[in-house]
């Protein structure tokens, strides 16, 4: 049947595939043992991911409903500021003008006390010139001191824009 030389030949050939078996086998188990390690490093690794960015998403909510609250105490700060009514001047400046509580600066002779001019024609015409000059010099010390009010209001605004936005900045700076 078989020679000596054929069964060394046979028994080699066993021995090879039960080794190349014997290593696929060592292999696939030791491939398998540290696709496990692997796995749980992984496993580890992204749980502590999960855990620091849920803790993150709190901190960032946190922070944002922190910043809607100082957001909105800024901007009513800011309504207020901007809408406030301030009484205007240049409505009660005629009536402090006629009462004497206001004088316009470079009185017209006509509007200073003293003698009574005697009644002429010419008088006449002068004290209505007077008259009307006065109306004329109250009427643009109103302009002027609108003006001035629209530029104080304005300044105002342009303040409370400033005092808002610097509050913005600091509100987004907070940890």
């Amino acid at each position: 049947m078989f020679t000596g030389l054929q069964v060394k030949l046979i028994a080699a050939v066993v021995l090879l595939i039960a080794m190349a078996g014997a290593i696929a086998w060592f292999g696939a188990h030791e491939r398998g043992i540290g696709a496990a390690k692997v796995q749980a490093r992984w496993d580890a690794v992204s749980k502590a991911q999960a855990t620091v960015a849920a803790k993150a998403d709190v901190a960032a909510r946190v922070k944002e409903h922190r910043q809607a609250t100082d957001f909105a105490g800024i901007a009513s700060s800011y309504l207020q500021a901007t809408t406030h009514d301030y009484p205007s001047i240049a409505d009660t400046l005629p009536a402090a003008v006629a009462a004497g509580a206001v004088q316009l600066r470079n009185n017209c002779p006509a509007t200073r006390g003293g003698d009574v001019p005697g009644a002429s024609a010419a008088s006449r015409e002068r004290d209505a010139a007077a008259t009307q000059a006065l109306a004329d010099r109250v009427e643009a010390a109103v302009a002027a001191v609108r003006a001035g009010e629209q530029a104080d209001a304005r300044e105002r605004q342009l303040g409370a824009q400033v005092t808002a936005l610097q509050a913005l900045l600091n509100a987004e700076r907070k940890p």
